[in-house]
């Protein structure tokens, strides 16, 4: 089973001017869907992998990395029990 996550991203003063299309999310293989928000949070990504370290390795290797992102914040879930089909 996999590690599912959300991700919401806080974009720094100006960056949100950029996006205008988001075909570039294809080369992130971790991502499934992304979300343009309102509020405190200005974009919110579904996230899923192996394991957490994994995870880890997205929010702080590859997403926090951009010069675009201000602030993280990230919820995870893993199943740990599923109701079987009668």
């Amino acid at each position: 089973m996999s590690w599912s996550a959300q991700v919401w991203i806080k974009w720094k003063p100006g960056a949100e001017q950029q996006w205008d299309q988001w075909d570039w999310l294809q080369q992130w293989s971790e991502v499934k869907t992304a979300w343009s928000t309102m509020g405190e949070w200005d974009m919110a990504l579904w996230v899923e992998a192996s394991n957490p370290e994994q995870l880890e390795e997205f929010v702080w290797k590859k997403l926090r990395s951009n010069e675009w992102v201000g602030d993280t914040k990230t919820t995870w879930w893993h199943p740990v029990w599923e109701k079987k089909a009668a």
